[in-house]
């Protein structure tokens, strides 16, 4: 079989056949031909349109969702994506949530676990607790417009939270909850970056569609008198969430 060729000749050398198709169609997203949560040709239609096999334009289709450039909803379709690439500096100490609100996009949370337990060893370490001290143990999914952007595992110390704390009680922010209960406030941290490549951290997703690469933030937030309250590693899905870093001569 000939080499297809669009009318703008995208698919007609260099890569792999399905990344030549994946970049022909996010040209043609952004050239705007399909707006915010339209829904993209059929997967019959594409294969029809290109010349190419079903498993070709899966695998694109694959590859623009892990992009976060669109949505695919097995059953319906692939739909374009309605949340812009998130941006913020890395230097910046806030949590998640206050920065897709401040793009103008919906934060939203699904927990997998929200459970007080005795500390690990290594946990105690880090936030220098004592034996047998307990931990509020978080594992969390965080959306913007409905889709999700990161993967977060947090660990707090108890005594950041008052007697009478439920795990229940919270359901948003960390850093929004511990202001309301008048809990340790950030005022520094330490971070390291990674990057990771795991099935095993989407917990919530299946198949070829989970996303399989992250950015790894790991860091220690502590509080104005210089305690460690607060371990996060949150995995940001690549390409729905982008750091800046301010670099200077001063």
């Amino acid at each position: 079989m000939s080499t297809p060729v669009t009318p703008s000749g995208r698919l007609t050398s260099g890569l792999d056949l399905p990344t030549r198709l994946a970049n022909d169609l996010r040209q043609r997203l952004d050239d705007g031909e399909w707006g915010a949560g339209d829904k993209l040709p059929t997967e019959s239609e594409l294969c029809a349109h290109y010349g190419v096999s079903r498993a070709t334009v899966r695998q694109a289709l694959r590859s623009l969702g892990g992009d976060g450039l669109i949505v695919i909803r097995q059953g319906v379709g692939s739909f374009v994506s309605e949340t812009a690439l998130i941006r913020t500096g890395m230097q910046e100490l806030k949590s998640i949530t206050s920065t897709i609100a401040e793009m103008g996009l919906t934060p939203g949370m699904e927990y997998h676990h929200r459970v007080i337990r005795p500390a690990t060893e290594e946990e105690a370490q880090r936030l220098r607790l004592d034996a047998g001290a307990e931990v509020l143990d978080i594992r969390r999914r965080i959306l913007a417009n409905g889709i999700v952007v990161a993967y977060s595992f947090d660990i707090l110390p108890r005594w950041a939270f008052p007697a009478d704390f439920s795990p229940d009680d919270l359901t948003g922010s960390v850093f929004g909850k511990l202001a309301e209960i008048g809990g340790p406030t950030p005022d520094w941290g330490t971070a390291q970056v990674h990057a990771v490549v795991s099935k095993d951290i989407a917990w919530d997703a299946d198949g070829d569609d989970a996303p399989d690469l992250f950015v790894l933030l790991d860091q220690l937030q502590f509080d104005l008198e210089g305690r460690p309250f607060m371990h996060t590693r949150s995995y940001f899905v690549e390409g729905r969430f982008a750091f800046n870093v301010l670099r200077t001569t001063r």
